[in-house]
């Protein structure tokens, strides 16, 4: 038989940090042999690499909100029910089309609540698949970064991620570690998950090597997508004559692909009245670097938001860095930075504290303190040991469909599956 692939769901919204993670594991899964298929119900993401992994793509949707509560169609309209009811029908429609011995979903039931109307009929459709396959059904796996976000109600919420895991999830594939920030920081039941959970390490892309092309000595300023990095962007700009260190130094301010037109032409004319340094201009602005891990490693200073997968290629190219968490989304980037910071990786500049003044200092802090950062005892080799455990599910699915298409034995006594699927 054919190896049956992966499904793998993963649903930006607000910026791109959970895409970008899906996509770096998704490569990893490729490489251990996968075939994967990254459905994806997003904005376009410039320069993707799923390393060989199958896009397909749902009718996108987007966040309506920078708290990213209420979902919105590309244009910030509302989506009617036929619009959500086609991407639920497309989206069983995989599950029937490919057979998948997996489905992966990226943070969902821990967060993506929004997304219910699509995935608990997949969820439920799977459970049909169960009672009628038992262990030849695909398992399924939560692909969930090293913290969630608070609720309001935190008990219920608690309660109900618990129940659903409980009911339809195999594997809960936490990519952090246990010594540097535990599940139950920020899920208070994550002990009663029990070995269905595992600890993975962090997702980080891996090392590249510089080339000459690659610019060296710049302050690389970053806010992910962009969507909500406006006035990160606006401080660092107006922090730069604040700062003799800085001052002296290239910037390079990287905003995104969903920073709106009217704020890019502002920080543009920003940026031309701060004239030249060496030559050349005093920041350079770009929509997005395919290598902004090795664009990091060159650099004299990282200036940026706290979300997961930039602290982490921070953290692993070992620059000095700034980092001013977003808040408008949860405790998750005051919580992570809080810890990296306490560790000596990098400085912190509450968001609710952010001015030019503020940030200058903590430029010229981060720029000239000996010693800083310190040096990083992560486990970085998240990706391919999240690769080695789903690939054991994926062979648990194909032994388990294997007895099935022998059949009955002698004497007319079935086969039975190699172990108990309930």
């Amino acid at each position: 038989m054919s190896r049956p692939p992966i499904l793998f769901y993963c649903q930006h919204l607000l910026g791109l940090g959970h895409v970008q993670r899906g996509a770096l594991l998704a490569r990893a899964l490729v490489k251990a042999g996968e075939r994967v298929l990254f459905v994806a119900g997003g904005l376009p993401v410039p320069g993707l690499d799923l390393g060989g992994a199958e896009e397909i793509p749902l009718p996108p949707l987007t966040a309506a909100d920078e708290a990213a509560s209420t979902l919105a169609l590309p244009d910030g309209t509302l989506p009617d029910q036929r619009y959500l009811a086609d991407r639920q029908a497309r989206l069983l429609a995989l599950l029937s089309r490919y057979d998948p011995a997996v489905v992966l979903l990226e943070l969902f039931p821990f967060g993506r609540h929004a997304l219910s109307f699509e995935l608990v009929p997949l969820l439920l459709a799977l459970t049909d698949d169960r009672r009628r396959r038992r262990g030849a059904a695909p398992r399924v796996a939560v692909s969930l970064r090293d913290l969630v976000v608070s609720k309001k109600n935190q008990p219920w919420y608690e309660a109900t991620v618990l129940a659903v895991v409980r009911q339809w999830v195999d594997r809960v594939l936490v990519h952090g570690s246990p010594d540097v920030i535990p599940l139950s920081r920020t899920f208070g039941l994550a002990d009663r998950l029990g070995d269905t959970l595992l600890y993975t390490g962090y997702l980080c892309a891996s090392p590249t090597r510089l080339s000459r092309a690659t610019p060296r000595g710049e302050v690389v300023v970053s806010g992910g997508g962009g969507r909500v990095a406006g006035p990160l962007f606006r401080t660092a700009l107006a922090a730069r004559p604040m700062c003799p260190a800085s001052a002296a130094l290239p910037w390079r301010l990287l905003t995104g692909p969903y920073l709106p037109d009217a704020l890019r032409a502002e920080l543009e004319t920003l940026a031309a009245g701060l004239g030249p340094v060496a030559g050349r201009p005093a920041v350079v602005l770009e929509t997005f670097r395919d290598d902004f891990p090795g664009l990091l490693q060159g650099a004299a200073l990282s200036v940026s938001q706290a979300g997961y997968n930039t602290v982490l290629d921070v953290v692993a190219s070992g620059v000095r860095a700034v980092v001013v968490p977003y808040e408008g989304s949860g405790d998750e980037q005051p919580v992570r930075a809080r810890i990296l910071a306490e560790r000596g990786l990098l400085k912190v500049v509450a968001e609710s504290e952010l001015s030019p003044a503020r940030l200058a200092a903590a430029i010229q802090d981060a720029l000239t303190a000996p010693g800083f950062p310190a040096p990083a005892r992560l486990d970085l080799n998240g990706a391919s040991r999240s690769a080695e455990i789903v690939k054991s599910l994926v062979e648990e699915v194909i032994a388990a469909r294997q007895v099935r298409r022998v059949g009955p034995r002698a004497g007319g006594r079935p086969h039975s599956a190699r172990r108990r699927y309930t």
